[in-house]
């Protein structure tokens, strides 16, 4: 979609909650990490829920994305020798917006391997979490300006 704006001086925004989700479906689905003590498999088994506001907007020129999502995850956590579920449960996170790194996660269900969870799991979903914003921004962009 490119939009006709001379000087790209006008406001012009795109609707990016279609390729959001494909986004998270791709980089999060079956996401898997071995515990350090390699003893378990910690895996995406679902992206249940990407839902809420992203867009790319330009003024002046210049790009600018917003987004305020809610994300849920379903995870399981597997006996690595025998693949043998030990438990489920929800990472879910209410307000993931542009402008927060910091942003509140729940987690549901998970009974003794929270910590396993939060901390040798979840850094890994964060690292993708935060590729998010400059992959929007780079894919988006282009389709905002008017080349002259």
């Amino acid at each position: 979609m490119v939009v006709l704006n001379p000087n790209n001086w006008h406001w012009v925004d795109k609707n990016t909650l279609p390729w959001t989700k494909a986004f998270f479906q791709d980089r999060l689905s079956d996401l898997t990490v071995v515990s350090n003590d390699s003893k378990h498999e910690i895996k995406i088994t679902s992206v249940s829920n990407v839902s809420g506001d992203s867009n790319v907007s330009q003024r002046k020129g210049q790009p600018i994305c917003y987004f305020d999502l809610q994300l849920s995850f379903a995870v399981q956590v597997a006996e690595l020798e025998t693949e043998k579920e030990l438990s489920s449960g929800t990472i879910s996170i209410p307000e993931f917006m542009h402008d927060e790194r910091d942003f509140e996660v729940q987690y549901q269900s998970f009974d003794s391997f929270l910590d396993l969870i939060k901390l040798e799991f979840y850094p890994r979903v964060y690292e993708i979490l935060l590729q998010y914003q400059p992959a929007l921004i780079e894919e988006h962009s282009k389709d905002l300006k008017h080349n002259q």
